[in-house]
């Protein structure tokens, strides 16, 4: 086990998040507050600590509206810092984003893990309906 899985884990706690430990790989944890979602994935690997989420199912669509969705968020992600969104082997739309291992701090740690909430709400708010209309 690596030593930034335990970084990881201790950044958790002083946040006090609930969180759980899914076969020491990765924790998942329900965010707090208003965010729409049911859980945040945290993976910590050897150059990365990345906080995944699953937005929305998209694998009841046809191919030129997953086409369609597919640009929206390539423009979302060129004009939005700090969290990009993609779409999953699950043909989920996911959130993505991550802190460097090297240099890693506390800091930098509740940064990246507010901006992963920020983009979750910032989907629910702003993107989900232009993907929907």
């Amino acid at each position: 086990m690596s030593s930034t899985w335990y970084i990881a884990k201790e950044y958790l706690k002083r946040l006090e998040l609930n969180f759980e430990e899914q076969g020491r790989k990765t924790f998942s944890l329900v965010p707090q507050g208003r965010t729409e979602t049911k859980q945040i994935e945290v993976f910590p690997g050897e150059n990365w600590v990345t906080l995944t989420t699953e937005l929305m199912d998209i694998s009841h669509l046809e191919s030129n509206e997953r086409s369609s969705i597919c640009e929206k968020l390539l423009r979302t992600n060129a004009k939005v810092v700090e969290i990009s969104f993609g779409i999953n082997k699950n043909d989920f739309i996911v959130l993505r984003n991550a802190v460097p291992v090297k240099g890693i701090s506390y800091d930098a740690f509740i940064s990246v893990y507010e901006a992963h909430l920020s983009g979750i709400e910032f989907f629910h708010e702003k993107l989900k309906d232009s993907i929907l209309g």
